[in-house]
């Protein structure tokens, strides 16, 4: 599990560098008092958070909704915005060097990247361990790719409104509306197999992807499909199907992936005869013939 404080820059700014610090070593220090009542270890502070390990995923869960508190606590004493944003994944690791490692520890971290303030992220893995009351206020948020990785991984958040504060807490998009959410596509065509037409100078080709799959492409030999232009990222999209939709990720690139002449930020699901533009060509949506 990492934690991870929000605006942490935005407090040192607006308060002394020694109260600010003082916050965040006040906040770890009542962490590593909780982490006994729920069988967790502290591994090591991320300078503004902390990675922490759990015998159950449930035990991490319910350490996290009170991670929350007390940091709503802290801000609402301090008259400071204080917020915590925290991501857990489930899976095995690998000590040494009094630090953890492994692809697990690397896909919590990167399931920080789509956590937002006051919210806690959990993998699928996570979610399926946990008990019937722990999973109370999750929403689904759908499939994500990360940039690293080489298939999708289904997200879970849920929202800590932060009543202590003076902030109003607004629900991420991603789960409450906005095209790339999973509410978006519940009215969207659904199918199990999707053919993507890639178009491009030096390559043509139809990918086929099927219910389930996750297809890289990119520039790296190691992606599904190799596009060789260096106006492409090494890996530079993923293509998904889930739950019958086809969805298309951009993984960090330089260049990006256009849809109707906007850049899609992060992800997006798309429909048949849909077309992506890519840094050189372009990516048709279609059914399998």
């Amino acid at each position: 599990m990492f934690t991870d404080l929000v605006g942490s820059v935005k407090m040192y700014n607006k308060v002394s560098d020694s109260v600010a610090v003082d916050l965040v070593k006040k906040l770890e220090g009542q962490v590593q008092e909780l982490l006994p009542k729920y069988k967790g270890k502290w591994i090591k502070s991320t300078g503004d958070g902390q990675l922490l390990t759990f015998e159950q995923a449930s035990g991490a869960t319910r350490c996290a909704m009170e991670v929350h508190r007390l940091c709503d606590i802290l801000a609402r004493d301090r008259m400071t915005d204080l917020f915590v944003r925290i991501a857990l994944h489930t899976g095995e690791v690998f000590h040494g060097d009094g630090d953890i490692h492994g692809n697990t520890v690397n896909l919590a971290a990167r399931l920080l990247t789509v956590t937002g303030a006051c919210e806690t992220t959990v993998t699928a893995e996570s979610w399926t361990s946990m008990q019937q009351d722990d999973r109370k206020g999750f929403l689904p948020h759908g499939p994500e790719v990360f940039k690293g990785f080489t298939r999708y991984t289904t997200v879970f958040k849920k929202p800590n409104p932060n009543p202590l504060t003076d902030v109003t807490f607004r629900p991420n998009e991603s789960v409450m509306g906005d095209e790339s959410s999973v509410a978006f596509t519940e009215q969207m065509p659904k199918h199990q197999v999707y053919a993507a037409v890639l178009e491009h100078p030096q390559l043509q080709k139809t990918i086929e992807i099927k219910e389930g799959e996750t297809h890289v492409l990119g520039r790296a030999p190691e992606c599904g499909t190799v596009v060789p232009d260096k106006m492409f990222s090494g890996t530079h999209l993923a293509l998904a199907v889930v739950d019958g939709i086809l969805w298309v990720f951009d993984l960090q690139s330089s260049n990006g992936i256009s849809f109707r002449g906007k850049k899609i930020k992060r992800r997006k699901p798309v429909s048949v005869n849909d077309v992506l533009q890519l840094p050189t060509g372009n990516l048709q949506i279609k059914l399998k013939a």
